[in-house]
């Protein structure tokens, strides 16, 4: 039997219906997004406290107006009507930042010094954001909620929040992009609103972009377009100069080394953290470093910067007594100004993920009684009433937010007949440093090490890395069950990855899902000109949206700002933008 799992995000927004977000503003832009399916759904469950008969409580979060105002914000906050007013209030002051997400498109951006000049086709909406202030409109939403511009002061309606940014960047709202928080605040609740899910999962899209890269031109010809799946890229190379990236260095699976040439430059969408271990030309090292001759020789940290804060006393198995704490900044600040490559490095890391995909019998499984994606709050959104030096808990603790697609209710053909798959994961909110010490086969017992297990002593035990697979699951095997009570009596196939899963597999440092928005870098450019960055690292940061635009930023800044501009007007002509 055949099963397909999704192995990235789970809710996607402004695919099927206008505005349209930048990832279906390049399905469009590259002619291919009619080669996707979008299915529209209404909304979402939410499950606190699973399987805890004196605090559970379940509720649906359905988007379009009114919904959430008349809904959950009328029933949970101990004052709705202070909430209600709040809320609204939010919305508005944040209207000028949605400006620019849901007027100018994808394909206006472009990294570098010429990059306002294709926004002057958005004239209005440009000089929104400018009167809205560039820092404010680039920087976290911290100002809206804690002031000056605007203060959240109803706790309930800061938990959700802080729920919602969670699952964009894998950090709490004041720490969000508040251009994406804007965003999501009024798409999830304008008229027309509606989540989307990709007929055949996120694979789909994939196979889309890729048939957009390889296709042939209006003209019939064959433009020699190709992408290379499943090559190890081992390093970008330069000219002896390093002033310009001439092509890659791949290995092919036999273990064969290939050379690839680049033709206008090199776009690197891999993980920031990476960028300095690619490259072994010194003279490009040495002008990534600001032009500091020392530097290239820096190593590369051995301990990520990370805002997770894990207290002697938590619970290995529920991730009680941990939370995130106020943003650290590293003691290199002054060093990294001019330098690109120190950035990259000391950029601060989110937390990882944990995954459980299941699939199930679904023998007399009523699916008309499901939702398609579910919200399971494992301690609460509140989380646990337990602190860290003052910090709460909160939605973002360690595994507490964890959620549970169940995407054959929507599309029954990613599984046989009789059969649904569901995916739960906890999304940004998996420490990567308690795997570090057990991913052999091998007896693992902690120690006193802040990177193994428990930093508090010998309590916690396991024999093999397949063993605390299995323990640090037991959240999620609770959420699915929460929802499909004999979910384990149903499985005929479970799945768990970990932070060293996505490290492995995805190339992720630390299995990361991306970096604080506060060290994205502002855009792709680097001092070697043919060289662009793109992807979570650079704004506006973590998520499928986020990084569409990153890349077609990088894109745009392969051509030069003229013929940028004729393509946009092209794109204008067949009504794609």
């Amino acid at each position: 039997m055949t099963f397909t799992f999704d192995s990235g995000p789970t809710i996607v927004l402004g695919c099927s219906h206008e505005p349209y977000n930048p990832l279906q503003q390049v399905l469009r832009a590259v002619g291919v997004d009619e080669e996707v399916e979008w299915i529209p759904y209404d909304g979402w469950g939410v499950i606190e406290h699973p399987k805890n008969p004196n605090l559970e409580k379940r509720w649906k979060l359905k988007v379009g107006p009114n919904n959430f105002e008349e809904g959950p914000l009328q029933m949970f906050p101990s004052n709705s009507s202070t909430a209600l007013d709040e809320f609204n209030e939010l919305r508005e002051v944040t209207k000028p930042l949605v400006v620019g997400a849901s007027t100018i498109p994808a394909m206006a951006m472009r990294p570098g010094s010429t990059s306002l000049v294709p926004l002057l086709r958005y004239f209005p909406s440009l000089m929104s954001i400018i009167g809205n202030g560039v820092e404010v409109s680039v920087g976290p939403f911290g100002p809206f909620m804690n002031g000056p511009i605007f203060k959240v002061t109803d706790k309930w309606l800061r938990d959700w929040l802080d729920a919602l940014a969670f699952s964009l960047s894998g950090l709490p709202a004041e720490r969000t992009s508040a251009a994406a928080m804007a965003y999501v605040l009024f798409d999830m609740h304008r008229e027309g609103a509606a989540l989307d899910y990709p007929k055949g999962g996120l694979g789909e899209v994939v196979k889309a972009l890729v048939k957009g890269v390889e296709q042939r031109s209006n003209q019939n010809v064959e433009l020699g377009s190709k992408v290379n799946l499943r090559r190890h890229v081992e390093s970008i190379e330069f000219n002896d100069e390093g002033n310009r990236a001439v092509g890659l260095r791949v290995r092919r699976g036999s273990g064969t080394i290939m050379h690839v040439k680049a033709k206008e430059g090199v776009i690197f969408n891999a993980p920031i953290w990476s960028l300095r271990k690619m490259i072994n030309n010194k003279n490009a090292l040495r002008i990534l470093n600001g032009d500091n001759d020392a530097a290239h020789a820096q190593p590369i940290p051995t301990v990520p910067n990370q805002s997770w804060m894990t207290s002697n006393n938590a619970d290995p198995m529920t991730g009680r007594g941990s939370a995130i704490r106020p943003r650290h900044i590293p003691d290199n600040t002054d060093q990294t100004m001019n330098n690109l490559l120190a950035k990259c490095d000391s950029a601060e890391m989110t937390g990882s993920f944990l995954h459980l995909h299941v699939a199930l019998d679904a023998t007399n499984l009523d699916l008309n009684k499901l939702e398609a994606h579910y919200t399971v709050m494992d301690r609460g959104l509140e989380g646990d009433s337990a602190s860290i030096d003052g910090v709460a808990d909160g939605p973002c603790g360690e595994l507490n937010m964890i959620a549970v697609s169940n995407p054959c209710v929507l599309d029954k053909t990613l599984a046989p007949e009789g059969y649904i798959v569901v995916h739960a994961y906890g999304a940004g909110n998996e420490p990567s440093c308690i795997w570090k010490e057990s991913s052999g086969d091998t007896t693992k017992t902690s120690t006193g090490s802040p990177n193994n297990l428990q930093s508090s002593g010998e309590r916690y035990h396991t024999s093999t890395y397949e063993a605390l697979k299995d323990a640090r699951a037991t959240p999620l095997w609770r959420a699915i069950e929460s929802i499909i009570p004999d979910a384990r009596q149903r499985t005929v196939l479970a799945l768990i990855g970990s932070p060293l899963t996505h490290e492995r597999y995805l190339r992720r440092p630390y299995g990361t899902y991306g970096a604080a928005i506060e060290d994205c870098l502002k855009d792709g450019s680097t001092p070697i000109s043919n060289l662009v960055l793109a992807g979570d690292g650079v704004f506006p940061g973590i998520g499928i949206p986020a990084v569409a635009l990153s890349g077609a930023s990088a894109a745009n800044g392969m051509v030069g700002v003229v013929k940028q501009w004729l393509m946009m007007d092209e794109l204008k002509s067949r009504g794609v933008i």
